[in-house]
Formats: structure tokens, C-alpha cells, sequence
């Protein structure tokens, strides 16, 4: 199996759970309140660990008592390291609003996650040595993914960019991802269309495509995931039929999977169906980390 290097975010996740999201200006009373830990870095590279992988984590925390809980939960799951960085200030924070149904809102506070730059990359010895993967999102500056990407495919290894959040993307940067993961609302923000259906999602693909990146795989929650090749082809693959409890963290879970599958040598197929198998396990736990299963876990209650 191969290594893969995650480089990204850590927040704290505090979840509040409602009958109903609020309004601008309204005030609704949950019933539920979940404190814990989050950022899409961290979920991501925990979600491959849990599953088998090999994982180098590259993380920025905070100078405060999250930064300590944060440094004990992945001593927890093997990612603590030398990527494991400290800045002078507060450690990311990620607020979250999920109803009954399991739709959420959520707003970070990027505090450390805005200092991991380009440079800290450098301290790190033998960071793309033996790796086959880089994993890379954009709750940390897009500069950064840059630059580990030009790094990781001068060493051979493959990258791979979750772009949530969604945010413009130049086309340079987007040449560096050999595999694109948007949903449809960072698909809508970096093709600059609406997606509003399949028929959107693959136009909005081909757009990113014929701007520089390599394949476009956009995850379609419920209805399952689309894949858009280099060469302009395209096949849907449905999602799992499970029970929804809050769909927070599903896109993290799905690349976990889909990236560990790649790094275990399996096929595109066969990975993108561990991606949907985690995914659709996450969205019936509340909370990130409970979400993201063990093999164990994935192969009894999802299987294959």
C-alpha cells in the first residue's frame, strides 16, 4: 500500500442539533450540543487511518488547550508527527447547524489553519518520500496546496484536491490536481455555472477539465457520485440507501475512502465504491469522528 500525505485543517467542531436551521436574525433551541474534533485535513486523514492507510499528517494548531486535545486525539489514531506544527494563535473552529433531517450550516474560524504556508513544508524530512498521494483541501490558502502539489509530482505522486471549501480557482492550480473532488456547490463556484442536475454537473466537469485538471469526481450526496474522465467521459455511480442522521463530514469520509482505496493499488471503480461505502456510513452517526468508521466497522455495516 501506498503512503498517503494529507496536508490541511484542524477545527474544533461545536454542533448544535435543531428541529430546524435558523433564519438570518432568527434564534432556534436545539435539543442536541456536540463538542469535538473536526477540520477537513484532519477528518480526512483520520478517515484513511481508520481504514488501513498509511498516513503523514501536515497540521498548523493553535497555542491553547484545543491544540493539547487535538495532539492526544492523534497520538490516538498514529498521525502524530513532525507535520503536527504550532502557530501563536488560536486553533481553527468550525460552528455547525444541523436540523432533524441532516442538513447543515456551518462557518470556521481558519485561526492556525491560516498560517500553515508554503515554507513549513520545507521542515519536514522526507515529507513525498515513498508517498503515492497527496490529499490536499482548502480550508488552509490555495498557495499552499500549490506548492505541495509541484513538490509531490516532482517525487511521483499523485494529487488529489477536495476544493471545499469552494472557492475560485486559477487555472494553474487547478492543472495541478490530477483528481478533483467538488461537490456540486464548489463544482457551481469553480465552473462559475449553476448544477442543478447530472446534466449541469458533467458540463460544469468538463469545464474544470479543459482549464487544466485531470479527472473531476463530483460527489452528488444522495444521488451518488459522477465522474468525468480527461478525455470527457462520463458514468454516474448511485449512491448507498442507508438512514441519514447528519450528512456533516460525508465528503471527507468519501475521499478517506476513495483515497485509501487508490493508495491500496485498487481500481478507479473499486475505489470510488470504498469512497461511497464510508460516506454513506458517516451520514448515519452525529458527529464527524464517530463517522468515520474502521474497516471492521465499514465491512459490517455497509459491506460491499
Amino acid at each position: 500500500m501506498g503512503r498517503i500525505v494529507v496536508i490541511g485543517s484542524y477545527n474544533v467542531g461545536l454542533t448544535v442539533v435543531a428541529p430546524s436551521l435558523p433564519a438570518p436574525g432568527q434564534t432556534v433551541l436545539g435539543h442536541t450540543f456536540d463538542m469535538g474534533p473536526g477540520g477537513k485535513g484532519s477528518n480526512q486523514a483520520i478517515g484513511a487511518r481508520r481504514l488501513g492507510a498509511d498516513v503523514s499528517l501536515v497540521v498548523k494548531l493553535g497555542a491553547d488547550a484545543f491544540a493539547a486535545d487535538a495532539r492526544e486525539l492523534f497520538a490516538r489514531e498514529g498521525l502524530l508527527g513532525a507535520g503536527v506544527l504550532e502557530a501563536d494563535t488560536h486553533t481553527g473552529v468550525g460552528l455547525i447547524l444541523v436540523d432533524d433531517g441532516g442538513r447543515n450550516m456551518i462557518a470556521v474560524a481558519p485561526g492556525a489553519n491560516g498560517r500553515l504556508v508554503p515554507g513549513d513544508l520545507d521542515g519536514i524530512p522526507g515529507l513525498f518520500a515513498g508517498a503515492s498521494h497527496l490529499l490536499c483541501q482548502l480550508e488552509c490558502p490555495p498557495s499552499l496546496f500549490a506548492a505541495a502539489a509541484r513538490e509531490a509530482r516532482a517525487a511521483g505522486v499523485t494529487t488529489i484536491l477536495n476544493p471545499a471549501p469552494g472557492v475560485p480557482l486559477e487555472d494553474e492550480v487547478l492543472a495541478l490536481a490530477d483528481i478533483l473532488t467538488p461537490n456540486e456547490t464548489e463544482l457551481e463556484v469553480l465552473a462559475g455555472a449553476p448544477v442543478r442536475d447530472e446534466q449541469e454537473a458533467e458540463a460544469g466537469a468538463r469545464t474544470l477539465i479543459a482549464s487544466g485538471a485531470g479527472r473531476v469526481v463530483v460527489t452528488l450526496g444522495e444521488h451518488g457520485v459522477l465522474v468525468v474522465g480527461p478525455n470527457g467521459d462520463a458514468r454516474h455511480r448511485p449512491a448507498r440507501s442507508v438512514r441519514a442522521v447528519d450528512t456533516t463530514g460525508a465528503g471527507d469520509a468519501f475521499n478517506a475512502g476513495f483515497a485509501t482505496g487508490l493508495a491500496a493499488g485498487l481500481g478507479l471503480e473499486e475505489a470510488l465504491e470504498l469512497g461511497i461505502r464510508a460516506g454513506a456510513f458517516c451520514v448515519t452517526r452525529l458527529g464527524v469522528i464517530d463517522g468515520l468508521p474502521t474497516r471492521e466497522q465499514l465491512d459490517a455495516e455497509v459491506p460491499a
